[in-house]
């Protein structure tokens, strides 16, 4: 494993530590309230990318029970949403962001949203990465 893919999966999760914080002030004046989680299992699946990213890191890629529907929720999800730190679930989780969050996105303070939307441009330069095997 070259350095180099350690210091940007380093990078990557300590974006993904400063980013969680700003999406969740989206996700909690969002996500309450909806009647069709999107958290659903194929969503949590983990992808090479994914692998790739924990494997740099060190970590170990979480399990996931293949027995479960991918169409049901995902096996993370909690009372409180998901279960597992943002910097470890899989990139998909992180990056979809339904009609309901967009619009929650398109009415907030403009300077929230551009320091949010800087830090998941570097976060998609990082995961770009990772897609170089």
């Amino acid at each position: 494993m070259t350095s180099d893919r350690v210091k940007i999966a380093g990078r990557l999760k300590e974006l993904l530590i400063e980013s969680s914080p700003l999406i969740e002030k989206f996700t909690a004046m969002t996500c309450p309230g909806c009647t069709d989680v999107c958290c659903r299992q194929k969503h949590g699946l983990y992808r090479e990318r994914d692998i790739r990213y924990l494997q740099a890191l060190g970590i170990d890629v979480p399990r996931r029970d293949p027995s479960r529907p991918l169409e049901g929720p995902c096996e993370s999800m909690g009372p409180q949403g998901c279960v597992q730190p943002r910097w470890i679930r899989p990139f998909l989780c992180t990056w979809y962001f339904c009609d309901p969050l967009l619009a929650a996105l398109n009415e907030a303070p403009q300077r929230r949203v551009r320091r949010l939307t800087g830090v998941m441009q570097e976060m998609i330069d990082l995961y770009d990465y990772f897609s170089r095997g």
